[in-house]
């Protein structure tokens, strides 16, 4: 009963055992029974004194001794997602921040579009209005709707704190590259929307990408973000 579990445990990668860990201490911190919270440590803790001492210690019981009788060192592979590259990034959806007020960003959209075609990525260009060159508007968009996101150049004056309009919450479109880059997602950004990386909090190299021009050696670059698909190391993990 307690085995399968913990081969599944076994052979996740630190980050995703945190994901998971994360998930469970979310679901019992809604528990009002003692009793049953205990309960729920008492089976963790036979698939793992790990996942029951890390659960223990945010629903504020006492972590439980190892229960060794029940526990392997059995793993296997491609369990983990994160611990592989992507064989394909086909059918991705990379989304691309520009403004209708920038000509610029949106020329500069069409040519990643273009560029990112060759290998079946699906280019979602985001702007405040449904106007030429546009296929999102931000009041719609998510970061969730997306596996890379890029900044284009000349749309960076969408990104500063406290922005403002009528046609997007305030700060949507800063939002939406903070969330990308915190949850792994490649980012990116071409010439002077480049400061904007900064604003996002986004200053770990993996998975960062900046171009004066966003060239054929930026889009080359970005691709092989995207097959790494997660940057792991953006993830807090418990001591």
């Amino acid at each position: 009963m307690w085995s399968q579990p913990r081969l599944f445990y076994n052979s996740l990668i630190p980050e995703e055992q945190q994901f998971l860990i994360n998930a469970i201490r979310f679901e019992v911190s809604h528990l009002r029974s003692a009793v049953v919270k205990s309960n729920v440590l008492i089976q963790l803790n036979r698939v793992s004194n790990d996942i029951a001492k890390r659960v223990a210690e945010v629903i504020g019981l006492p972590a439980p001794a190892p229960d060794p009788k029940y526990y392997n060192n059995n793993s296997t592979a491609f369990v983990s997602i994160f611990n592989y590259s992507l064989p394909t990034i086909a059918t991705l959806n990379v989304g691309v921040l520009a403004s209708v007020a920038s000509s610029s960003s949106l020329s500069q959209a069409a040519s990643l579009a273009q560029a990112f075609s060759s290998s079946g990525l699906n280019v979602i260009v985001v702007g405040e209005t449904l106007a030429s060159g546009i296929n999102q508007t931000y009041s719609s968009a998510d970061a969730t709707g997306f596996d890379g996101i890029i900044v284009a150049a000349g749309a960076e004056g969408l990104f500063t704190n406290g922005t403002s309009s009528t046609f997007f919450p305030a700060d949507r479109p800063l939002q939406i590259l903070t969330d990308g880059y915190r949850w792994g997602k490649p980012v990116g950004a071409i010439g002077s929307a480049a400061g904007v990386l900064k604003l996002a909090s986004a200053t770990t190299t993996p998975g960062v990408f900046s171009s004066t021009s966003g060239d054929a050696s930026f889009v080359t670059a970005f691709e092989g973000g995207l097959t790494v698909f997660k940057f792991i190391d953006r993830f807090p993990i418990d001591s």
